[in-house]
């Protein structure tokens, strides 16, 4: 059984990149009360490069094409 609920998706189609934008219902059940939880965003077939950090964490540089990046709202629609 998934915890997932599905914001926004787009399956990938061909050579295209897909995404999901989903909440994780789990999340709400470990929440401190007022804090906002995360959405996840899972990007297929797309270009990455992740460096980590010393520090902790990681960058991420992501290659998404205009017309994902418009789906995501992102950019504006042309027109």
């Amino acid at each position: 059984m998934s915890t997932k609920v599905s914001i926004k998706q787009r399956a990938k189609e061909g050579a295209g990149p897909g995404f999901h934008l989903y909440e994780d219902v789990l999340d709400e059940l470990v929440a401190s009360e007022g804090v906002e939880q995360p959405v996840y965003l899972r990007l297929d077939d797309v270009a990455v490069e992740l460096r980590t950090l010393e520090e902790g964490g990681a960058t991420v540089t992501i290659a998404l094409p205009r017309e994902l990046a418009r789906d995501l709202g992102l950019l504006p629609t042309p027109g």
